[in-house]
């Protein structure tokens, strides 16, 4: 249920309709109860979500396999979508990036 309260405080009534207007050719659905519609609701933002980002992907993998940088959908899906958080303390974080700044001043490359 507490899903709902997030999809409701990042998409507008509008935003909805059109999203499952788009999605399934209608945005009217009497028959679910309460809950399944919520669900419904989440499944069709996350799909479309991940639609988006496969578009992203394919948009760029030509120049992530000229640069030598291809990756998989997959692994590009979870970076976009942020699985890649860093949930270290700041000053750890902070430490590591004055290490590479120091590394950069010697001439020498990040590992």
């Amino acid at each position: 249920m507490e899903k709902f309260f997030l999809i409701g405080c990042q998409i507008n009534e509008i935003e909805l309709k059109e999203l499952l207007l788009h999605r399934y050719g209608r945005y009217e659905f009497p028959e679910m109860k309460f809950d399944e519609f919520v669900e419904f609701v989440v499944l069709a933002i996350k799909s479309d979500r991940k639609d988006k980002i496969r578009e992203e992907y394919l948009a760029l993998l030509p120049s992530l396999v000229r640069v030598g940088k291809y990756m998989t959908f997959d692994k590009f899906y979870e970076d976009a979508m942020g699985s890649n958080i860093d949930w270290r303390p700041t000053s750890e974080i902070m430490k590591e990036v004055e290490e590479i700044q120091e590394r950069f001043a010697n001439g020498n490359r990040p590992v």
